[in-house]
This record gives structure tokens, sequence and C-alpha cells, in this order.
């Protein structure tokens, strides 16, 4: 597979980035900052889910949302498909032949890649780009420089070697739910065994009880013969004795109406005497009783008069209570109708004054005026004399910031020519930073004092002169040259500091001089504002003088306009006094004639007292009478009804009496016909015989209850068996399934070493022949040791990873992780994030050529080098130089 094309839109730096990308070796050259890197994090965020920080984070400043299309052609169909992902929830995969969406969130883009990158379901798509395919700049060797165990912990995850160990684990659980699942299946056979001890004991016991069940049938017959027999007996006994107490009840029942009738009869004669004695009491008291009627009557009527009499009293309260309050209203009518007339007259004496008056406050009012007007000039003077100081504040500080600036311009302008300086120090210092570098790798080689390409004395040296003391003069001679170098770098760093500080300075002249302006101009202008205000402030004091003459005649005249429109309200109410008084005498005039004729209505109830006490006198004399007219009345009215009530009571008891004689005869006659002890007797044995069938009916419900019992619990015991038969081939089963288990387990914890072990061995092959062609020296042997560390075998011996140039180092891990990227999938593509970082030219030429190596053994289909020299042009296929300004 290789990647077509890349597409940003609003990531990081990029507002918008397009470029289509061809097979072979690819340089992306730039500048720091130009995004460089940014490309190879959205193809690993996109194509490996892998991103270092938050989404919002990898967005560009200022916009909502993020957008990353990675173009590429599958190796599985030689197809080409674009990966979408943004910022939001946006991911999916774009087929442009078929122009539809084919894949969509996470899980299914996910399996898409695992298939058409060639790489096993389930494998870690970010530690594989992480370890092998774009490794982060700067850490290119980094992991063969730890230990170990920091090595074995980030290969073994890439080899998914940890998945055997988890495996296994996960199995233990497994193996554990098989040993309970045996266990639990012992358990219910040790149960069923428990149980199917008891089934003979069972058996014998069901055969008693069936065989009870019928001897208690038979005997329950025979005594449910016997009941019938004794129930038929007692029938006719309860028969008879149902009779005997039948007449035992009418005669008693005879008796006792025989007595009612009796009493009823006593009673009768008694009501009967009482309505004669009251018949006789009623001749007695009939005159008075209507006498006191008479006296009731004539009460009502006085009751009555004496209503209208109070009324009319009533009346004559309120009519002289008008009078009184008329009388009163007349007087204060007449008292206010004098002061109308007062208000006339003076109002004609104060209307000189208050013409007088009017003048004087108008005058008054309009000096006022001119008065406020003068103060608020003065007051304004004031602030303008404030503002005047502060603008002056202002400008001499104004003034002061100008000099400083421009004293500060001359020490801005010499700010660029400080930076380039400073630029060619850092490059100057790097060098030789790079040259003692080199020196002090060469002085490692040459101990003994040999020449590590001759292997022999060098020939150069002058007389007593050794190698290393020679190549210690050189270091000498560096070092000296960096200090003086660095010296004078810290010295431009103060100058560059001092001019930057300038230049902020200086570019503040313009706003500077143009404040300077505008504060002049708001001078001269508050100036001709404080010109014209002192004009009316100069005839403040003529004004006041006036003023104070005006208020003292003011105040010698009194308010006399006011004292005029106070006696005009009085004036204008003589003619509404006037009527008023003539409405108030018709009033008392028609108010003295109704006391009048109430007088006179009051006289015709003059003798109405006298009368109403005669009255009441009479009747307190014969209201006894009327009570016992009225108590004697009803009674005696009853008189022959209760003659004819006593007579049909005397019959009624005659006639009971009658009853009762025949009544006691019946009952001797049933008597005779009944046996009451015989009757107790045979009652007896009939509840013995239906206790006893009732037992025997117990017991033969509990012997067939027990028997269907035991017959329900041997069936269970039957099912238990045939259970117990299923739980012993379950039992077998599942041991057969443990040991299995056991056996897959054991071989997973034996596979995990053995597998990274084949890894390692296949990797080092392929990583070898890697290294040999991009060093293009056969005799040496890279190897990846079973611990993930690098050794490289020269002349019979191994070099640690640690002993190796930088050189060696970088094509030594080349060549391990993109061995591994063949191993682990069909993906041909690398990155190399600034692989030539802390190099020197030599170096950074030889990696060139290492890389490029790559290709054209056709090894790789496509190589991605990130860098912001130009070392890689003349050795990669393609070149993309990204502007710093050209990202937007």
């Amino acid at each position: 597979m290789h990647i077509t094309k890349i597409e940003l839109e609003d990531i990081k730096s990029h507002a918008h980035f397009l470029h289509e990308f061809q097979r072979g070796t690819t340089a992306i050259m730039g500048e720091n900052g130009a995004g460089k890197t940014t490309l190879i994090e959205a193809v690993a965020w996109t194509l490996f889910d892998l991103l270092d920080y938050k989404k919002d984070d990898f967005v560009r400043r200022g916009a909502k949302k993020g957008v990353a299309r990675v173009s590429f052609e599958s190796g599985l169909d030689e197809r080409e498909y674009t990966i979408y992902r943004d910022s939001g929830t946006g991911y999916y995969v774009y087929d442009p032949q078929l122009k539809i969406r084919i894949a969509d969130k996470k899980e299914e883009v996910t399996r898409f890649l695992w298939q058409h990158l060639g790489v096993e379901p389930g494998t870690d798509l970010e530690s594989l780009f992480r370890r092998a395919i774009g490794v982060p700049q700067g850490t290119f060797t980094a992991i063969f420089l730890e230990s170990p165990a920091e090595r074995k912990k980030a290969f073994d995850r890439l080899l998914k070697v940890e998945e055997y160990r988890q495996g296994a684990d996960k199995l233990l659980e497994t193996s554990r739910y098989i040993d309970s699942q045996i266990m639990s299946a012992r358990e219910k056979i040790a149960r069923a065994e428990g149980e199917l001890s008891r089934i003979e004991s069972l058996e014998s016991e069901h055969s008693a009880f069936s065989k009870e069940s019928g001897e208690f049938e038979t005997e329950l017959a025979k005594l449910e013969a016997q009941l019938k027999e004794k129930t038929a007996l007692v029938e006719t006994f309860e028969a008879k004795e149902k009779r005997f107490k039948e007449v035992e009840a009418k005669l008693e029942k005879l008796r006792s109406e025989q007595a009612k009738a009796g009493f009823v009869a006593e009673q009768k004669q008694k009501e009967r005497d009482l309505a004669a004695a009251a018949a006789e009491n009623l001749t007695k008291v009939e005159s008075d009783h209507k006498k006191h009627l008479e006296a009731l009557g004539t009460i009502k009527e006085l009751e009555r008069e004496r209503g209208e009499r109070d009324k009319l009293n009533v009346e004559l309260r309120r009519v002289e209570s008008a009078q009184a309050k008329v009388a009163a209203d007349q007087k204060n009518v007449a008292e206010k109708l004098d002061a109308a007339l007062k208000a006339h007259r003076e109002i004609k004496e104060l209307e000189p004054k208050a013409a007088e008056q009017r003048e004087l406050e108008k005058e008054f009012e309009n000096l006022r005026n001119a008065l406020a007007k003068a103060d608020a000039a003065e007051s304004a003077i004031k602030s303008l004399d404030t503002k005047v100081a502060d603008l002056r504040k202002k400008y001499s500080a104004n003034q002061a910031e100008i000099a400083e600036a421009e004293k500060h311009k001359v020490e801005a302008e010499s700010l660029i020519e400080r930076q380039k300086r400073d630029q060619e120090l850092t490059a100057s210092i790097a060098n030789f930073r790079a040259k003692l570098e080199t020196d002090q790798k060469f002085q490692e080689q040459i101990r003994g004092g040999f020449c590590p390409i001759l292997s022999a004395k060098c020939l150069n040296l002058a007389e007593g002169q050794t190698l290393d003391s020679f190549v210690n003069d050189q270091f000498k001679e560096v070092t000296a040259e960096i200090g003086k170098l660095e010296a004078e770098q810290r010295t431009l760093a103060a100058a560059i500091k001092t001019a930057r500080e300038a230049e902020k300075f200086s570019s503040r002249l313009e706003t500077l001089y143009r404040r300077r302006d505008e504060i002049k101009d708001e001078g001269t202008k508050l100036n001709e504002e404080k010109a014209a205000l002192e004009s009316s402030v100069s005839e403040r004091e003529k004004i006041k003088a006036q003023f104070d003459e005006t208020g003292r005649k003011l105040k010698e005249i009194g308010n006399a306009a006011g004292r005029i429109e106070l006696l005009k309200k009085n004036a204008e109410s003589e003619i509404l006094l006037r009527d008023e008084r003539t409405k108030i005498e018709k009033n008392l005039e028609r108010l003295q004639n109704d006391h009048g004729i109430l007088v006179e209505q009051l006289e015709s109830y003059k003798f109405l007292n006298s009368n109403w006490k005669e009255a009441v006198e009479l009747r307190d004399k014969t209201i006894e009478a009327h009570r016992t007219y009225l108590v004697s009345e009803t009674a005696a009215k009853s008189l022959p009804e209760k003659e004819k009530e006593l007579a049909e009571a005397v019959k009624s008891a005659a006639d009971l009496q009658l009853q009762v004689e025949v009544s006691e005869k019946e009952k001797q006659a049933a008597a005779k016909d009944y046996d009451s002890e015989l009757h107790t007797k045979e009652k007896l044995l009939l509840r013995e015989f239906e206790q006893r069938s009732a037992e025997t009916r117990v017991k033969l419900e509990n012997a067939k209850k027990r028997a269907a019992e035991i017959a329900k619990e041997l069936e269970r015991l039957a099912a238990v068996r045939k259970s117990m038969q299923a739980d012993f081939a379950a039992k077998e089963r599942l041991e057969k399934i443990g040991e299995a288990t056991k056996f897959i387990r054991d071989t997973l914890k034996e596979a995990a070493p053995r597998v990274a072990q084949n890894y390692v061995f296949h990797v080092a092959i392929e990583a070898n022949q890697m290294f040999r062609e991009i060093t293009g020296n056969a005799e040496r042997t890279l190897k990846w040791s079973d611990d993930y560390g690098i050794l490289l075998e020269e002349g019979g011996y191994d070099r640690p990873f640690l002993s190796l140039s930088g050189g060696e180092q970088m094509a030594a891990a080349l060549s391990v992780r993109l061995a591994l990227l063949k191993q682990l999938s069909d993906i041909r593509i690398a990155f190399f994030d600034e692989p030539t970082t802390n190099m020197d030219v030599e170096r950074r030429e030889r990696l060139a050529e290492q890389i490029s190596r790559i290709t054209e053994k056709q090894t790789f289909d496509q190589l991605f080098v990130i860098s912001h020299d130009d070392t890689f042009e003349g050795y990669v296929d393609n070149v993309v130089t990204l502007e710093t300004d050209a990202v937007d």
C-alpha cells in the first residue's frame, strides 16, 4: 500500500493543506513551525488512532472543527480509499470509485484498517505506529538505550506476547470454574445417594399403609349401617318431642295473653273513671275560662295601640332633633354671610398693593436667573482652570516620553543587525561543538598513539609529540574559540534585549506625536470657553445689589395678592349663602308644622295605660280556671269511647280463659305419647356411633394420604436416581474438559517466550540484511537479542548498542524498526521525523544515503522524511517544501 493524498482543514497551523504523494522516498522540508510534523500526526490520528493530546488542541486556533482526510491505495485489492476524521465524532471510510461510505464509526473503521493494512485483527495500531512506523521526533534510538525491562514492556505489547500470558491467566478462571462445577456435580451425586438410601424403608411403609386403608374401609361400612338405624329412631323421638313442645308453647302463649287481657281491662276501667271526673270539672270552670279568653283579646289589641304610640314618640323626638340642627345651621350661615360682605370691602382696599407686588416679583425672578447664570459661569471657570492645569501636566509628560522614545530610536534600528550576528554566532558555536565531538571520538580510537586507519604511529607528528598531545592541543584551541564566541554571544544577547526594549519605545513615537497635537488643540478650546465665561462674571455684584433691594421691597408690601385670592373665595360664596339661608328658613317652618301634628295624634292614647292594667288583672285572676279547662277538655270528650273500650276488654279476657282450658287438655295428651329419658339415651348412643364413624374415617383418610405421600416420594426418588446418572455423565465430561483446559493453559504459558523468540529470530535476520544494505558492509552482523537489545558483531566480538557511533545507532535502529514493520504487517510505509537532529553535516549526509537505499532496494513502497534542512534533497525521489506563511 502507499499513501496517495493528505488533505487538512483547520488542523493546527494549517488552514487548508492538500498534496498528492507518489511511491518512493519523499522529503517534507520547511522551517520550524511550518507544520511538517502535523502531517505525520494527521496520518497517525486517521489511520492508527494515535493522538498525543486533546482533539481541541489539534484544531486550528479560532476554528470550530478540524478535518483530516488521508487517501491510500490498498495492498489488498489495489483500490484507493479515503479515511475521513474530524475533531467532532466524524470517522468513516469513503470509496471514491463507488462514491459511498463503506465503514462508519470507530469500530467499523478499525476492522477495515486491520484488513487493508495487512495486520492481524486485534493488533494495537497505536503501538505499531509509535514503535515502528512513525517514531516520534528525537526518540528514534531512545528505546534501544533503555533498560531491558523497559524494552520488554514496549516490544511485548507490540509483538502481542502479553496476549499469550493474558490468555493463560484468563484460562485460570475457566479452570477454577470447571473445578467448581465438578465439585458441585460430586455434591449433587452424594446428596442423591443419601436420599436413595431410604427407598426400601419407604416401599415397606407404603405396603403397610395400603393394608390399613382396606381394614378401615370395612369397619367404616359396619359403623355407617348402625348409624343409619339409630338415626331413624332418634328422628321419631324428635318428632314427638316437637309436638309436645308446640302444645306446651301454645299453652304458655295463651296464659300470657290471658294475663295481658286482664291487665288491659283494669286499665280501661281506670281510663273511663278519669274521663268521667274530667267532664264534671269542665262544667265548674267554663265561665272563668271564657272571661280569661276575653282578657287575652283585649291585651292583644292594647299591645297593637301601644306600638302605634311608641312609633309616634320616636318620630316626635326625630323632628325635635332636626329643629335643633336646622337652628344651628341658620346661625352658622348668618355668620358666614357677614364674613363674605366684609371680604368685599377688604379686597377693594388691597388691589393697589397687589399690582405693585406683581411688578416687583417679576423683576425679582429675572434678577434671580441672572445671578444663577453668573454663579454657574464662575464655577465653570474653576473647572476649566483645573482641566487646563491637567492638560499642562499631560503635555509635560508627553514631551518627556517623546524625548525618551527619540533617544531609543537609534538603539532600536540596530536590532536586525544584532540578531543576524547572533544567528552567525550560534551556527559557529554548533560547528565548533560538532568538531569537538568528532575529535573526542577520534581520541577514543587513537588510544595507544596509533593511527586508526594505518594501525601505525602517525608520521606527521613533530619530534617528541604524541598523537594524544596533538589532539589535546586541538581540543584547547577549539574550546578556547567556543569560549570566545559564547562570551561575545552573551554580550550580544544583552544588547539585543536592550534593542528590543528600545524598539518598544520607538514604536510609540507616532502615537505620542498625535497625542501632543491633541493636547494643544484641547487647551486652545478651553481658553476660548474661559474668555466667554469671564464676561458674564464681571456683572455679578451689580445684579446682586438689585436682587437684594427688590427682595426688601417685596417684604415691606407683604403678600397682598395672596390675601386677595383668599378673600375672593369668601366673597364669591355670598349668593350661595343667601340661597342656603332661604332654604333653612323654609325647612324650619316645615318641621314646626310636623311637630304640631305629632303632638295632636299622641293625645288620643292618653287612657292606654289604665286600660292595659285592668285587662292584665282580669287575665291573672282567671288563669287557673283556664288551665283546668284546657286539661279536662280532651279527657271529657273521650268518655264515650273509653266506656266502649272497657266493654271490649272484659269480653276478650273471658274468651282467652276458655282457650287456656282447651290447651291444657292437649298438653296432657301429648305428654303420654313422649318418653324424654328414652329419647336422651338414644341420642347419646347416636353421638357415640357418629364419633366412632368420624374417627374411623379420619384414620382411613390419614392412611390413604400417607400412602399417597410415600408413593409421590418414591416417584421423586426414581427421578433422583435418573438425574444422578446424568450427573455422573456430566462429571466425567467436566473432568475431561478440565484436563484439556489445563493442557491449553500450560501450552499458552510456555508459548509466550517462544513466540517472542520466534519474532526476534526472524526480525533479526531481516534487520541484519537491511543493515548490511544500508551500510554497504557485509562483514558486520546486526543481532537483536531476546531482551530486545541491539548488538553489532564485528571481528568476532559483540559491541553493545551504547558503544556504537551515532550513525551506527541510527542505521541499526532504522533496520530493526523496519524489519519489525515487515514481520508484523503488510505495511511498507515509514515516517522519519527530524532524524538528523544533533548530527553534523557528514552524519546527516550518511543517514540520507542510508535511507535512500531502502526504497532503491524496493524493500519499502514509501518513506517520508521530515526535516528543516536540505540534506535529503539529493537522495529522495520527491520533495515537498512547506512555508511558514503558506500554512494559512
